[in-house]
C-alpha cells in the first residue's frame, strides 16, 4: 500500500478522535438535536475556513503555532481536570447538574484542537494534492458526521453528570501524559541511545508533574469525585 494513504489515514483517524471528544461533551450533557447540529456545523465552517486559508498562512506562522502547541495543550489539559473535578463533585455532594454549563470544555473549539486541525488540513493538502478548500470540506464533513452520530448514541446511554466529570478528568490526564510520553518516544526513535547525565532541573520538573497528578487524584477523592 502507498505510504501516502497510510499517513493520510492516520491524520483522518486523528480528526475522528478530536470529533469523539466533542461528541462526548454534547452527548453526556444531553444537548438537544438542534444544539448538537449547531456545534457540528460550527466545526464544518471552521474547517472550511482553515482549508481555504492554508495557502495564505506563512511558514513562519505555522512554526509559531507548532511551538505554542504544547503550552496550549497543557492549559486545556489542566482546565479539563479542574472543571471535571468541579462537575463531578457538585453532583456527588450536592446533586447539582452542571453539565450544560461545563460541557463547553469538551465540545467548544479550543486553540489546541484548532491548531491541530489546521495542521491536519495542511498535511492532507500536501499528501493528497487536493485543492485546499476541498481538504477543508473533507475534514469538516468528518467532524459534522462524527459529532452528529456519536452525540446521539451517547445521549441514549445511561449516565449521570458525574460521568461527564470523570470523562473530563480522564481526557485531561491523557493529554498531560501525551505531552510527557510522545515527545520522549519520538526523541528516542530519532536518536541513538548513549548514557547521559540528566540535568537536575529536568528531574525536578518531572517529579513535580508526577506529584501534581498524585495530589490531584487524592484531592479529587477527598472532594467526592468517584474515579
Amino acid at each position: 500500500m502507498d505510504i501516502t494513504w497510510i499517513v493520510a489515514s492516520g491524520v483522518l483517524i486523528g480528526i475522528v478522535i478530536f470529533a469523539l471528544k466533542v461528541s462526548l461533551g454534547c452527548g453526556l450533557a444531553s444537548l438537544s438535536r438542534r444544539e448538537t447540529l449547531i456545534i457540528a456545523s460550527g466545526y464544518l465552517v471552521l474547517s472550511l475556513i482553515m482549508g481555504t486559508a492554508i495557502d495564505m498562512i506563512p511558514e513562519e506562522t505555522l512554526m509559531s503555532l507548532l511551538n505554542l502547541g504544547v503550552a496550549m495543550h497543557m492549559i486545556i489539559a489542566l482546565l479539563l481536570v479542574v472543571v471535571g473535578v468541579i462537575t463531578a463533585r457538585e453532583w456527588n455532594q450536592h446533586g447539582h447538574d452542571l453539565t450544560r454549563k461545563t460541557f463547553w470544555v469538551l465540545s467548544v473549539p479550543c486553540p489546541a484542537c484548532m491548531t491541530a486541525t489546521f495542521l491536519s488540513c495542511s498535511v492532507l493538502a500536501g499528501l493528497l494534492e487536493f485543492t485546499p478548500w476541498k481538504v477543508g470540506a473533507l475534514v469538516g464533513l468528518i467532524f459534522f458526521v462524527t459529532i452528529a452520530v456519536l452525540s446521539t448514541s451517547m445521549g441514549q446511554v445511561g449516565k449521570t453528570p458525574s460521568t461527564m466529570g470523570n470523562v473530563m478528568i480522564f481526557v485531561g490526564l491523557f493529554y498531560i501524559l501525551s505531552i510527557l510520553i510522545i515527545p520522549a518516544y519520538l526523541n528516542a526513535q530519532a536518536t541513538i541511545f548513549v548514557p547521559a547525565t540528566v540535568p537536575a532541573s529536568d528531574l525536578i520538573v518531572s517529579y513535580l508533574i508526577i506529584a501534581a497528578l498524585v495530589v490531584s487524584g487524592f484531592v479529587g477523592r477527598r472532594m467526592g469525585v468517584a474515579l
